[in-house]
Order: structure tokens, then C-alpha cells, then sequence
């Protein structure tokens, strides 16, 4: 398919981009909440629908202005083979837990200067413990919804437009603001950054998308493994665990570099 304004969305209309998404998610939320007495289902049974019919209208809008098609958003490198991806995979998932200590710790600084508001609480406790629904939604709605936009549509066109590292900075900082609220928009930016690398130099979405279920995976987890102990504040892992972390994470970067910054795919 020949693809059409290259250049789309800029920065400010990424910024428009996301409230447009975000006014969409909130439009069906009223709709599905006046239609409960009728329907007698509840919000947490259609929040997943709600955000996947709100990025479909958005993402088909888009894609028939760009001319691109869901193949190429995903997958825009021929040089990136399915057999190699999948060779990427491995180091990519040794990235994790480095990365998910590194996160809590930036989240335990944040709440131990600023502590999260009850009705904040209650909004993450909300999210990460309802059920199934919950594991479907961090793990594989939000990651492919949310990399499709800040890395398929939004970190492309910076590419065209910005300096590698401007498009990587702005299109992380736009993925952490999407989240609505300081103790997620740190961590979420940092995890935008290397969603974004990997992007670059891969020109698909499954290696950040996998990152991304992983990382949002093991985020559930230790909250539920938290809970279940009546831990609350911040975490503290053990060295062992801190070490076992490092050597993970250390090995993932050696491989990736290996893999994926001696040849540029880009």
C-alpha cells in the first residue's frame, strides 16, 4: 500500500491524537454507563471493549489518511524475518527484570515524596485486582493498543520529522502523560524509552509489545504477591534478587547489542 503524509502526526497532533482517544474512551463510558440499568452489565465487565472500540475508530481514521495498513503498522522491516524476531525475544524478556526493579524503585522514591492520594489508590487497586480481566488488560490489550499508537503511528513519524533522540524523548514523555498522573507517567516514560530503541532499530512492534506485557506481567504480579501478604509502601527486594536482576538485565543488553546495534536495520 502506498503510504501517504509521512510526516503525520506531528507533535502537536500526536498531543491532539491522545485526547481525542481519551475523549472517545470517556464518550462510550457515559454511553455504556446510561445503558446499565438496561443492560444490567457493569463497567468492569466492557472497560477492555471500551478501550479497544475507542482505539479502532482512532487507528482507522489514521491508517486511511496514512494509507498504511495493520501489516505494515506492525511490521514495517523486510530485513526483520519472523525467525529473527523471534531470536530478539529472548534477550528482550532478559531486559525485564532489571527494568521492573528499576521502575519500582522510581515509583517508591515518588510515593515516599509524595504519597498517593486514597482515591488514587484506589483507582491502581481497582486495576490491578480484578481478576482475569485485569491479567487481559495489562498484559494484552493495553501493550498491543498502546504500542500501535506511541511506537506504530506516533514514534514513526518522529523518526521522519525529529532528530532520533528527540522523537524517542518526545514519544515517551506523550506515552507517560497519556497515563493521567505523576506516579505512572515517570515509570511509563522510561519504559516508552526502550520501547522506543527497540522499535528503531527493529522497525516492529513485537519486540515492545513484549517488553510491555512483561513488564505490566510482573508489575501484577508483585502487587498480588504484595497483597496477599498485607505488604503495603514500597518494596524492598532482596540483594539475591537485586543480583540474579542485574545479571538478567546485563546479559539482555549484551545480546541486543550483538543482535541489533552492529546492523542497523533502520
Amino acid at each position: 500500500m502506498n503510504q501517504k503524509h509521512e510526516n503525520f502526526p506531528t507533535a502537536l497532533e500526536a498531543f491532539f491524537l491522545i485526547v481525542f482517544l481519551l475523549g472517545a474512551e470517556v464518550l462510550l463510558n457515559m454511553l455504556v454507563h446510561d445503558s446499565m440499568f438496561f443492560t444490567g452489565v457493569s463497567m468492569e465487565e466492557v472497560d477492555g471493549v471500551i478501550m479497544v472500540l475507542a482505539n479502532a475508530i482512532l487507528f482507522t481514521a489514521v491508517l486511511h489518511y496514512k494509507g498504511m495498513s495493520y501489516s505494515e503498522l506492525f511490521h514495517s522491516a523486510a530485513a526483520v524475518t519472523p525467525a529473527r524476531l523471534c531470536l530478539i525475544m529472548v534477550p528482550v524478556m532478559l531486559l525485564i527484570p532489571g527494568l521492573e526493579l528499576s521502575l519500582s524503585f522510581i515509583g517508591g522514591m515518588l510515593e515516599e515524596w509524595q504519597p498517593v492520594p486514597a482515591g488514587q489508590q484506589r483507582i491502581f487497586d481497582e486495576m490491578m485486582s480484578n481478576g482475569v480481566h485485569s491479567i487481559i488488560i495489562a498484559c494484552l490489550v493495553a501493550p498491543v493498543l498502546e504500542e500501535m499508537l506511541f511506537r506504530g503511528l506516533v514514534l514513526r513519524s518522529f523518526l521522519q520529522q525529529y532528530s532520533r533522540k528527540l522523537a524517542f524523548l518526545a514519544s515517551a514523555l506523550l506515552f507517560g502523560m497519556a497515563h493521567m498522573n505523576i506516579y505512572q507517567f515517570l515509570c511509563a516514560s522510561l519504559l516508552g524509552l526502550v520501547c522506543a530503541w527497540l522499535y528503531d532499530k527493529t522497525r516492529s512492534l513485537w519486540p515492545g509489545i513484549a517488553l510491555h506485557a512483561g513488564s505490566n506481567g510482573v508489575a501484577l504480579y508483585a502487587y498480588r504477591w504484595a497483597a496477599a501478604r498485607g505488604i503495603s509502601g514500597s518494596w524492598h527486594p532482596s540483594t539475591a534478587l537485586c543480583i540474579t536482576a542485574l545479571v538478567s538485565t546485563s546479559i539482555g543488553i549484551y545480546l541486543l547489542r550483538r543482535m541489533l546495534v552492529v546492523k542497523d536495520l533502520s
